[in-house]
């Protein structure tokens, strides 16, 4: 990421031109985005059970039916009845409609001594009104019309119109729920209520809404960003940054979902909001860094450029990628929705940390502030202020009992998290929409009533033909229609079985205990001569081999009816010849079973994001505790938002199952600029103590403006159209601000009881090979432990004349020589004269006495060129054996052994200056 920055800095024209191009290619491919209302899409990919729905639609008819609801308290007069006739007529002409049911479609079984009548309900208008009002007493004496087409008071009545979707033509159901409405207009003041609900309706507010929620979610998302960058920064040009790259990235985005034909849908439609938020925070912290920069190359934008991306380039690498990490592993979901969502998320998170390299030093260079942070001839703004001081009461929290802070904020985070086992599944299609939206309303209109508008099929297969004209076999789906009316569950069920007994009570002079399915197969065989096949095409296929029961209902929630579904299947299997096979099957039932899936998708995302970034951060901190220091401050956040969850009743839906995995894959992005920080001060100061105050100091404002930035912009998800959208962006929010707490208090905590350093560090480090094969101190040592004894050490440069070690100076540590060469002098005392006790050359080591004795040193040290020395104290040796015990015992002997050999040379050269 560093040569990507100094060379888009270095060439920015070049830079500019190749953003450019790829920005006009993925705009041209972008006209051909699609939006998708379908409700496919929330189902699970590649499920063998919509080969089987499919089957079923073919034997049994369309699902997708419109109901036209129409309420009126004087409904059953010659008036309102020829306006139905009217609407009937029009709704029959309507280009893919298969089926109108009416009052005016139906037959009206009726005994008149001793004979069935089969007529029509209704064959035209009523003239009179007790014509009108006999019509009326027919229809609700029929149970097959009750809730279905006529309500119990007769002041409601329906016109269900069966839908074939012509698949060749996009947009169908947009465009034929706006018809619907067109032709119900005129109607709308002669009733005293008319509406249309049904999946076409469905669909077309799924569709609206998508583009509703374009239109506003990323103007809101750029001005809370531009809000938060202008006061947290100060820098209302360097608030321009990230609308660059954010807005680059988006337009990729596009591009490639159009070219791998992702659609916008009710997640996807998300992803430039976030893009915007997520994709900011690195901006946040290259500004930042580069206002620090700025200041202290006297606003040098080169260079200042040049030390900013020296600092940030590792961390947004890493930033980057754990982030991606936890957008893709959405896709391990089975559901279409989420799968598309991490992809498109995972790709425009993906390209957009590129982006940002190549734009922000170009930008930077040309349009950066040239006035840097707060330096020592500048007063301290108000917000310069308040971070130093939230940063003082932070430290002194901290420090004031460490393990009890520590055992406060995981303690509540655990207790909080118990209530997650109290999380239901949820993903339903009602459950998209708000609870005061017009499909919600009518839904509760039509179930108060008529029957819900959720439909699904039970369907049974004898295997053989004939049988369900046996008596026996129609009697089982009476009974299990029985047992779904008492339980209460559904609102609806139709079958053959109800035809039947219908006729049968009226060939029986309408006595209601006749209203069953008759014991003859010769009753039955009659019966079945007054049905047309139209009649029950729906109910039973042409052979007798196959049954449908058609079941309307209002349960809104799939939990709900997972378990009425799970108590039917008991009883259906009690009830039913065991020989038989059956299923439940539709759109409603596809949906629901992909709730299941979620919590398994859920957990495997977690689970891989966990694993991932603890295997990259114990890569790159070249330790396996550093990779789990890394996971403890961000599952903080994500057990305490599960828990409130299950506190609230919050449902596991198409958002919140993204809540874990993404959360953490961006929430660990502060975590690792902490740690980056703290490995970057620790090899400075050698004081965990003394770098933790540091970082805290210099990362509390970046930490708190990207988390406010981001908990902002996921809040403004909560302006959505789509319920699964609102709980992911106000949870997420949360998550946000819950992260400023695992990062300010519980990651220095844990800093505070390690030291880290990063791969790059054990890569960049070269050694030459005296150091490596021959020094002492280091011998039976390893290349890459002797680099971790290096790195976890204080190395100090000296140019070419100037003192390593001044005579005289108290001291008490060691040195050791990197590169370069020294010498060890000292001054005669008669005559002042320097006089040079011996050579250092890389590998050796000098001023080991004040290691075992501090006190003045004995002489002087003066490079003879540019040297690198690494200082070694006994703190830096009990860390290192704390962390390395190894490798500390093996340093130890070593060191013994220098001792040892400079005691030996210390008495030979006393004696032989006795014995002169």
């Amino acid at each position: 990421m560093r040569k990507f920055m100094l060379w888009s800095q270095t060439h920015p024209w070049i830079a500019i031109v190749i953003v450019a191009i790829i920005t006009i290619f993925a705009l041209y491919s972008a006209r051909n985005i699609r939006i998708d209302a379908s409700t496919e899409g929330m189902m699970i990919q590649g499920d063998p059970a919509q080969d089987y729905y499919q089957e079923t639609l073919k034997k049994f008819g369309t699902d997708n039916i419109t109901v036209i609801f129409i309420n009126d308290k004087n409904l059953f007069t010659p008036e309102k009845l020829k306006l139905l006739d009217e609407l009937v007529f029009k709704f029959e002409e309507l280009h893919g409609v298969s089926k109108v049911e009416s009052l005016y479609s139906v037959t009206n079984f009726k005994g008149v001594d001793g004979t069935l009548e089969t007529n029509p309900l209704m064959d035209w208008p009523p003239e009179t009104h007790e014509e009108a009002e006999q019509i009326k007493a027919d229809a609700l004496q029929n149970p097959v019309f009750l809730n279905n087409l006529i309500s119990k008071d007769g002041t409601v009545t329906a016109i269900n119109l069966f839908v074939e979707v012509n698949p060749d033509e996009p947009g169908f159901n947009v465009k034929f729920s706006k018809q619907v409405d067109e032709i119900i207009k005129p109607f709308q003041n002669r009733f005293d209520n008319i509406f249309q609900i049904g999946l076409s309706y469905t669909r077309r507010l799924i569709s609206d809404n998508i583009i509703g929620d374009t239109v506003k979610l990323v103007p809101m998302a750029i001005f809370v960003l531009l809000l938060t960058l202008i006061v947290f920064m100060r820098s209302a040009s360097g608030a321009i940054l990230p609308m660059l790259t954010a807005g680059t990235s988006i337009i990729w985005t596009a591009g490639f979902m159009a070219y791998v034909d992702i659609p916008l849908n009710v997640l996807t439609v998300i992803v430039p909001s976030l893009i915007v938020v997520i994709g900011s925070t690195e901006d946040i912290h290259i500004l930042s860094e580069y206002l620090e920069s700025i200041g202290e190359t006297g606003g040098n934008r080169t260079e200042a450029i040049k030390i900013m991306s020296g600092k940030v380039s590792t961390a947004i690498l890493l930033t980057s990628l754990t982030t991606f990490i936890g957008f893709l592993s959405i896709t391990l979901n089975q559901i279409t929705l989420l799968k598309q969502f991490g992809i498109v998320a995972a790709f425009g998170l993906f390209v957009n940390p590129f982006v940002t390299c190549f734009l922000a030093p170009v930008y930077l260079r040309f349009f950066g502030s040239t006035k840097g942070k707060i330096s020592g001839e500048h007063k301290a703004s108000f917000a310069d202020r308040f971070f130093g001081m939230l940063a003082d009461n932070i430290i002194k929290i901290i420090y004031s009992n460490k393990w009890l802070v520590l055992t406060f904020f995981l303690g509540t985070a655990a207790v909080i998290g118990l209530f997650t086992l109290q999380v239901n599944i949820d993903n339903d299609l009602l459950g998209y929409f708000k609870k005061n939206s017009a499909i919600r309303s009518r839904s509760q209109i039509l179930h108060n009533d008529l029957a819900g508008a959720q439909t699904f099929f039970i369907r049974i297969n004898s295997g053989f033909p004939g049988a369900f004209k046996r008596p026996e076999n129609l009697a089982y789906i009476a009974q299990i229609q029985k047992y779904m009316s008492e339980k209460g569950w559904f609102d609806k069920t139709k079958s053959l079985a109800d035809d039947i007994s219908i006729i049968h009570r009226e060939m029986n002079n309408g006595d209601e205990k006749y209203f069953k399915v008759p014991d003859s197969t010769d009753l039955i065989a009659q019966y079945l001569l007054f049905l047309h096949r139209d009649e029950i095409s729906r109910y039973v296929t042409a052979d007798f081999s196959e049954a449908n029961i058609l079941v309307r209902h209002n349960i809104s929630s799939s939990y709900e009816l997972a378990d009425a579904l799970q108590d039917l299947e008991q009883h259906i299997k009690k009830t039913l010849n065991p020989h038989f096979l059956w299923g439940f099957t539709g759109e409603n039932i596809l949906v629901n079973a992909a709730a299941d899936s979620m919590a398994e998708g859920q957990a495997k995302s977690l689970s891989i994001v966990l694993v991932l970034i603890f295997i990259i951060m114990s890569i790159l901190f070249v330790n396996v505790k550093a990779g789990a220091l890394s996971l403890i401050p961000n599952l903080f956040p994500i057990v305490l938002i599960f828990g409130i969850m299950g506190i609230f009743g919050i449902p596991l839906n198409t958002g919140t199952a993204m809540i874990a995995a993404i959360a953490i894959g961006i929430a660990v992005d502060d975590t690792i600029h902490l740690m980056s920080r703290y490995n970057t001060e620790m090899r400075v100061l050698q004081s965990q103590d003394k770098a933790v105050n540091v970082c805290i100091h210099a990362e509390i404002r970046p930490v708190i403006s990207t988390s406010i930035a981001l908990s902002l912009g996921f809040a403004v998800l909560g302006f959505s159209n789509f319920v699964p959208v609102i709980c992911f962006g106000l949870l997420s929010s949360m998550v946000m601000i819950f992260a400023i707490i695992g990062d300010l208090f519980i990651t220095p905590i844990l800093l505070s009881s390690t030291q880290l350093m990063t791969l790059w560090d054990m890569i960049g480090l070269k050694l030459q090979e005296a150091v490596i094969k021959d020094a002492e101190l280091f011998r039976d040592l390893r290349p890459w432990q002797i680099k971790r004894v290096v790195l976890l050490g204080k190395v100090l440069t000296s140019e070419a004349g100037e003192l390593a070690v001044l005579q005289g100076e108290e001291g008490s540590s060691m040195y050791f020589l990197l590169e370069g060469r020294a010498e060890v002098v000292t001054k005669d005392k008669k005559t002042g004269k320097d006089i040079i006790l011996t050579k250092l050359n890389p590998g050796d080591v000098f001023g080991e006495i004040a290691l075992v004795e501090p006190g003045p040193r004995s002489a002087d040290v003066r490079a003879l060129e540019p040297i690198n020395y690494l200082e070694i104290d006994w703190n830096g040796l009990k860390r290192i054996q704390r962390i390395y015990p190894r490798i500390a015992g093996r340093l130890f002997l070593n060191l013994s052994r220098i001792l040892g050999g400079r005691l030996v040379q210390t008495n030979k050269l006393l004696l032989e200056t006795k014995w002169i």
